[in-house]
């Protein structure tokens, strides 16, 4: 019986030992992973452009009598005052890249005195000056990168100029980057833009079509039209403009469409979580000059919420689950393993979301195996654990949850964006959907972020660590932990704190039903809609 014990205690240290390790390198991989998300650009940039790009090809749109009355829907939608709008959402998105590059510069200063990256992924077994030379190079490639996107964007935002009738001010512009470009392109497209809104254009018919190929390289959408259009009009080309305007309707009029389809319903959704908050707002109230709002409102809203699970459980077995499990399996082991077969920039669009689906099934799997092994010896567990329960009322507190969750999460999402400035990291999926046209790739993406992760990391953190938490402080403090944990575990510093407020509102639900299914969906909504989102505004630009 003593060896037994003396076994068993051996087995505990051994395993205190295993798991502190394990969190160092965690702690280690995390608050680097963290960190190195600092200088990065939040995915809303992006999503902003688009959305700016998708209002100046629908502000091209000119209804037909029969379809009047829509001038008033488009006029809510667009904006009277749109290129001004546009002209700040690419001065804003320039300001970011500037900032960016002063970073990297820095990065590069750092370096020259000999301050190494210590994430650096290069063995360590390389001599110093080649970990130097070859972070140097990579610095620069970056910096070179973001110049290019910095002249992009001046590029555009002349046009704009010229587009709001200031066509000085948008030489200015052109004349500027090509005194300043290190990009021989760039240079050239500037020069050609103020060749065509120089006046008296000096273009004739041999050097056009040299010209308009270069639009249609480097343009799209309602910037590449602009140009064509100005470019007909100096050569006098009536039937060509004529027929790039009639190709303008249709794509102004689709244009409109997705903008309505993303816009409508996001405002409607948003109008109903406000209604909702409202009314238990007021509803509260009134029960509280009634002097019953304690009994009511826990009898109505928060009934259970403050009800612990009983955990048979300690605190090691949540240590062991997420040490082992999600953050050793999730940041260590499986990139190991995939990285050392597959590189994933280097696959298509489609081998990306095979990736992306098989890396993330294989890593719960492996977590819930985890999981399952740990309190597999205090099995079979109370009634209210880990519950799906079809017959409740899951769907209405998992659409309601939704509603409530979306005005609030805008609101601190806003609030969030005035700290991070657009640097701070975003989910790198949202970059690729943004941007996919593979219908077999998109479909892998929602599979998982619309399926798969709400089904997993309800599981995980909501089943297992919220009831867990109760066994040491209060449902409420459980929550926001779990909550914290959440959006810590998304690994980008500026989503930290909007999903930290999603998982909070994710945990007051599940608290309130004891039932999975209802987090499950809320979670599902929240991701579908965001992805959903995404894809018009890419299919649109």
């Amino acid at each position: 019986m003593s060896l037994d014990r003396q076994n068993l205690d051996s087995f505990q240290l051994l395993r205190r030992i295993v798991l502190s390790i394990l969190t160092i390198f965690v702690l280690y991989k995390l608050i680097f992973s963290l960190i190195g998300t600092i200088d990065r650009p939040q995915i809303q940039g992006k999503f902003e452009l688009y959305q700016t790009n998708l209002v100046l090809v629908a502000s091209e749109w000119e209804p037909t009598a029969e379809l009047e009355g829509l001038g008033a829907l488009q006029t809510s939608i667009i904006g009277t005052d749109f290129l001004k709008a546009a002209s700040q959402q690419y001065e804003s998105a320039r300001a970011n890249d500037v900032q960016a590059i002063d970073k990297l510069k820095l990065s590069l200063s750092n370096l020259a005195t000999g301050s190494i990256d210590r994430d650096n992924k290069q063995s360590l077994a390389e001599p110093l000056g080649t970990r130097i030379t070859l972070q140097t190079n990579l610095i620069n490639k970056t910096i070179s990168s973001a110049q290019l996107e910095i002249d992009k964007i001046d590029l555009r935002i002349g046009i704009l100029q010229a587009a709001s009738k200031q066509p000085e001010q948008a030489i200015k512009t052109w004349q500027k980057v090509g005194a300043i470009s290190g990009q021989s392109r760039s240079k050239n497209i500037a020069a050609s833009l103020i060749e065509i809104w120089k006046q008296p254009s000096e273009i004739d018919r041999n050097t056009a079509p040299q010209i308009a190929a270069e639009i249609n390289t480097n343009f799209d959408g309602w910037f590449r039209d602009r140009v064509q259009a100005q470019l007909y009009t100096d050569l006098g080309d009536k039937t060509a403009l004529a027929s790039l305007l009639q190709g303008e309707q249709i794509a102004a009029q689709n244009a409109l469409i997705k903008l309505g389809l993303n816009t409508v319903p996001r405002i409607l959704i948003g109008l109903s979580g406000v209604g909702l908050i409202v009314f238990f707002i007021v509803r509260f109230i009134i029960l509280l000059l009634q002097r019953q709002a304690s009994q009511s409102i826990s009898d109505v809203l928060l009934a259970n919420i403050n009800t612990p699970w009983k955990s048979p459980w300690d605190w090691e077995i949540v240590w062991q689950v997420f040490m082992l499990g999600f953050f050793f399996v999730g940041q260590f082991l499986l990139p190991f393993v995939f990285g050392t077969f597959i590189s994933p920039g280097s696959l298509t669009m489609r081998g990306q979301g095979i990736y992306v689906f098989a890396s993330y099934v294989l890593m719960s799997s492996l977590t819930i195996g985890v999981l399952y092994l740990s309190i597999k010896s205090y099995l079979p567990l109370p009634l209210d654990w880990f519950k799906f329960n079809w017959k409740s009322n899951w769907l209405l507190w998992g659409i309601g949850g939704y509603l409530v969750a979306t005005p609030i999460v805008i609101v601190v999402s806003i609030l969030n964006e005035k700290i991070w400035q657009g640097q701070g990291g975003s989910n790198p999926l949202l970059q690729i959907v943004l941007e996919g046209k593979d219908s077999s790739a998109l479909l892998l993406f929602f599979l998982t972020a619309a399926v798969a992760a709400p089904l997993f990391e309800e599981f995980l953190f909501r089943g297992f660590l919220l009831p867990s938490l109760t066994r040491y402080v209060p449902v409420w403090a459980a929550i926001c932990l779990s909550g914290l944990l959440f959006g810590v575990a998304h690994l980008s510093l500026s989503e930290i704190i909007p999903l930290t407020t999603l998982g909070i509102i994710l945990g007051i639900v599940y608290a309130r039903t004891k039932n999975l299914l209802a987090p499950m969906l809320l979670h599902s909504l929240w991701n579908s809609t965001t992805l959903v989102s995404l894809y018009i505004l890419g299919s649109g630009n």
